[in-house]
């Protein structure tokens, strides 16, 4: 089972010292293969802490507090608070071996599902593929669905893509079924920069 992890802080990690940088270089290296995503997020121009999508090895629970706790993000404390999510991860690209898109802006897409909306949802799964795939290729390096502990209740997505602004982002959602059949309760989009705090 993959994860969807964000590290909430207001601190500004492209700034932090050089020794932290190279713990957590080092630390990406050391899960390099759990990795589908990493990076730093922004609401707008501010910090707003760093993504993880990962596929951890062994048992789950016990798996996501050791990666957790190893963080030197975590260990220096720069990380105000966690979410966690269980996330079907959609497609086989690794951040680690995905090639650099040049000129394009990274961006991390956030869909929390309405209460109940599992079952609408399954109806229009379809349509919501065929219209994501379109930019599997050339502009998604992630994406998948969100669900509770059981995998049972679907709770949102969680989508990372790179386009040349955020208005080509928009245009791209403006009609992708889900958004327009009204099933997310909230939409939260992040700046995203790949990989190592530089």
């Amino acid at each position: 089972m993959a994860q969807a992890i964000i590290r909430r802080s207001t601190t500004d990690l492209i700034g932090l010292p050089a020794s932290l940088r190279g713990d957590h270089g080092r630390f990406l290296a050391r899960w390099r293969e759990a990795l589908v995503t990493y990076g730093p997020i922004f609401d707008g121009e501010a910090p707003a802490g760093y993504l993880y999508q990962t596929d951890l090895p062994g048992n789950l629970p016990e798996a996501v507090a050791r990666f957790l706790a190893e963080d030197p993000l975590a260990l220096h404390g720069v990380v105000e608070g966690d979410w966690v999510s269980d996330w079907h991860c959609a497609l086989a690209t690794r951040l680690p071996t995905a090639p650099p898109r040049p000129g394009l802006e990274g961006f991390f897409f956030h869909g929390t599902g309405k209460p109940g909306i599992t079952d609408f949802r399954d109806t229009i799964v379809p349509a919501h593929r065929a219209h994501l795939q379109q930019r599997d290729a050339s502009n998604c390096l992630s994406r998948g669905f969100l669900t509770d502990a059981g995998g049972k209740a679907w709770l949102g997505s969680a989508m990372v893509y790179e386009f040349a602004s955020r208005a080509s982002l928009d245009d791209f959602f403006r009609d992708e079924p889900y958004c327009t059949n009204g099933i997310y309760e909230r939409i939260d989009i992040y700046g995203w920069r790949r990989g190592v705090i530089a």
